[in-house]
């Protein structure tokens, strides 16, 4: 968040809770709004963040509406980690070359994506992030892609 905060663009969270979403490292966060209420007409791009949590999404049908929506927009759809199968759940891999962690590479390539391994990848509108310790080069590359 910070990372793309100190470029000068706005971050807004959206998570299953509206209070005190927890992530891996114990950080606790209160989005903005909650998933249900995120309009894809009013943002630039949807970025889903990775961990062990990122599993919640994988079946979450609300997440796979917005993210196809922002697909046929053309909008920024990002993803880090374990989040990336969201993505292929969402049908949108198909074909495109992606990373993530290396504990979900199968079912990237099942759900149709060119799993690359690299710490980072951009295949035309989706970014992807193999996971922590790629986190600084994924903001970088989301900086860009939203610039």
């Amino acid at each position: 968040r910070e990372a793309l905060e100190k470029r000068g663009l706005k971050v807004v969270i959206a998570s299953t809770v509206k209070h005190g979403a927890l992530g891996t490292e114990g950080i606790k966060v209160d989005p903005d709004l909650l998933i249900t209420e995120a309009d894809p007409e009013n943002y630039a791009g949807v970025v889903m963040i990775g961990g062990h949590g990122a599993s919640q999404f994988w079946h979450d049908v609300k997440a796979h509406e917005i993210i196809r929506t922002y697909n046929r927009a053309g909008k920024i759809i990002a993803a880090i980690d374990r989040a990336p199968v969201t993505l292929g759940v969402a049908g949108v891999l198909k074909d495109k070359k992606v990373t993530g962690h290396i504990s979900v590479f199968e079912k990237l390539i099942n759900y149709g994506a060119q799993y690359t391994g690299k710490k980072v990848e951009r295949d035309d509108n989706i970014l992807t992030g193999e996971g922590a310790n790629a986190c600084s080069a994924f903001a970088e590359e989301l900086a860009r892609a939203f610039a």
